[in-house]
């Protein structure tokens, strides 16, 4: 937002409007993409009703002990769980990118200025990566290391990658946390499973989910 000048002397900044426009950016980044992951989330655990059971417990766990900070490390099954939601409902499905010189990616000759869309959604649910049972929610995929770096991509690859990923992270456990210790939920029967994209991956008729408090 102040002056900067570049190696060759002169002045450049952002005028007004960029401003606003990129703090618009941000905005959307950070809510939209956390809020919509912990809303597939949620409904991931209503329907699989064992999985949020085991969460519970190493919530109520965690929280006993206070001097433990699990919940925030890659190994929690908090971790796991917002992980997997991440892998089969990825934000942002498809990454553009424009090539800045000429390149050859798997054997293909790619032309400088060419747009390339890597499809996050088909990485994520490859079996030949995640296997057979690559529809389904399973957070245990990641007690084990990934077998090639690019086959979990939610956040981007490279230099590029999300800036904010790891306070997003903790943003998600610590809301699904209190949530989990709060309340047990169910799928209502209305609820229609479509996930649709725009902008980012939602469900397109909203998540009826029945909320019941527990008295912890």
């Amino acid at each position: 937002m102040s002056p900067n000048r570049n190696p060759d002397g002169t002045e450049d900044k952002l005028e007004v409007e960029e401003i606003v426009e990129e703090c618009k950016t941000f905005y959307f980044a950070g809510k939209e993409t956390s809020a919509n992951t912990l809303t597939w989330a949620i409904v991931l655990l209503a329907i699989n009703q064992d999985w949020q059971t085991k969460a519970r417990q190493e919530v109520l766990q965690v929280l006993d002990d206070r001097t433990n900070n699990i919940l925030l490390s890659a190994e929690s099954l908090i971790s796991m769980i917002l992980n997997e939601t991440l892998r089969l409902y990825a934000p942002v499905s498809v990454i553009q990118r424009r090539t800045c010189r000429d390149a050859e990616v798997g054997g293909f000759q790619v032309p400088t200025n060419t747009q390339v869309s890597l499809y996050v959604i088909a990485a994520h649910h490859d079996p030949e990566i995640w296997g057979e049972d690559a529809d389904r929610f399973n957070p245990e995929r990641f007690s084990q290391p990934r077998k090639h770096l690019a086959a979990f991509l939610p956040w981007g690859l490279g230099p590029r990658i999300c800036a904010g990923q790891s306070f997003a992270m903790v943003e998600m456990k610590v809301a699904l946390a209190m949530i989990l210790r709060r309340y047990r939920f169910e799928l209502s029967s209305s609820y229609v499973h479509s996930p649709v994209q725009f902008m980012t991956v939602h469900p397109q008729y909203g998540a009826q989910v029945i909320f019941t408090k527990i008295g912890y």
